[in-house]
């Protein structure tokens, strides 16, 4: 449910005024601030906080107006875009008008000093450690976006939200590790990152040997083909196996537990909505006051949190059990073949996991 909140019309005529002598526009550019602000301004009022931000960034670009900017950082935080709206905000407060700036210049500035107060405790923190990270050059994404290596390590400023970590070190697979953030939330990521591959070389130098993919630091399996002693490190495949689908079935219990809150909450939202009128077809009911809005707009919100976190735990609980049903079929149902003189079999260590085999 998305509960909008009208902006007067009268508010937003503010951008219609003339700019003053802040810089020097011909009539022309003022018409087409003009324009763009009035649509910018109806599609705010309308519930297309997208449009309105590219409408009014338009508007701005041809004519710079505090007024502008108010308005493309109040459809930010509709957004959820907390910390881009916390620099528009800052925009705003921190420009030097002039005691002849027009009165909805001022206003504007002083209306966005008392929102402002209300950004900071919404943005929320992380910080993304990776150990065993040293000398080596490894690709961080957040969400499909790269990240400086100068923002690894330390904690900084991000908006509420879903998020997928991933990982890429050189040679080997990418890691993903997927987190909510809710309002103000101050977490910590710490991403252990695998060696990367390495061959090691045969008795004869040349080259032709056994091969070794470690999965964990220093991890190196013994050698031997299905069959011989060394097979029985293959336990630890059936284990792993057993481990990851425990873990697959839990991931899905939380996972159905935050769905049906997330939907009890949202029934809860929708309850209160229409029991003060909220969404009546002739206006908002006459006990819709502002506190009743914030109650619903902080369910919808819950509701919204419930339900993603719940996906999110359902989905990699499937992958896990999946995961881990693989790894003990393939455990159970594995044929050693003594007789071979190539051979290669998957492991599971305390630190990584791999294949083994001779060539």
């Amino acid at each position: 449910m998305l509960l909008r909140r009208c902006v007067p019309f009268a508010a937003a005529l503010f951008l219609l005024l003339p700019t003053g002598e802040v810089r020097a526009q011909s009539d022309q550019d003022r018409a087409v601030a003009r324009s763009l602000a009035t649509q910018g301004a109806e599609a705010f009022t309308s519930g297309r906080f997208e449009e309105s931000i590219d409408l009014l960034g338009r508007a701005e670009a041809v004519v710079h107006a505090p007024t502008h900017l108010l308005l493309i950082a109040r459809a930010q935080m509709r957004l959820g875009r907390f910390v881009a709206a916390k620099e528009t905000y800052l925009k705003i407060v921190r420009e030097e008008l002039p005691p002849t700036a027009p009165s909805p210049f001022k206003k504007a500035q002083q209306d966005a000093r008392e929102e402002l107060a209300a950004v900071d405790p919404r943005i929320a923190s992380l910080r993304i450690a990776l150990e065993g990270a040293a000398g080596r050059k490894i690709v961080v994404k957040l969400n499909g976006q790269p990240v400086a290596e100068a923002l690894l390590g330390v904690h900084r400023p991000i908006d509420p939200g879903n998020y997928v970590v991933t990982v890429v070190p050189p040679g080997l697979s990418p890691i993903e590790q997927a987190l909510t953030l809710g309002d103000g939330e101050r977490k910590e990521l710490k991403i252990p990152v695998p060696e990367s591959p390495a061959m090691a070389p045969s008795p004869d130098g040349s080259g032709q040997g056994q091969g070794t993919w470690s999965g964990g630091p220093g991890e190196v399996p013994p050698v031997g083909p299905p069959g011989s002693p060394e097979r029985k490190t293959n336990v630890l495949m059936l284990g792993g196996g057993i481990a990851a689908a425990a873990l697959g079935l839990g991931g899905i219990v939380v996972g159905s537990v935050f769905l049906a809150k997330g939907g009890a909450t949202q029934q809860e939202a929708n309850d209160l909505s229409a029991a003060n009128r909220c969404e009546s077809p002739s206006g908002v009911g006459a006990s819709c006051g502002p506190l009743v809005q914030n109650r619903i707009k902080r369910l919808d919100a819950d509701a919204a949190s419930h339900q993603t976190t719940g996906t999110v735990n359902l989905i990699t609980g499937g992958v896990l059990l999946a995961g881990g049903a693989t790894l003990i079929v393939l455990e159970l149902t594995s044929k050693p073949e003594p007789s071979s003189s190539a051979w290669i079999a998957p492991y599971v260590t305390p630190t990584g996991l791999g294949v083994r085999g001779a060539f």
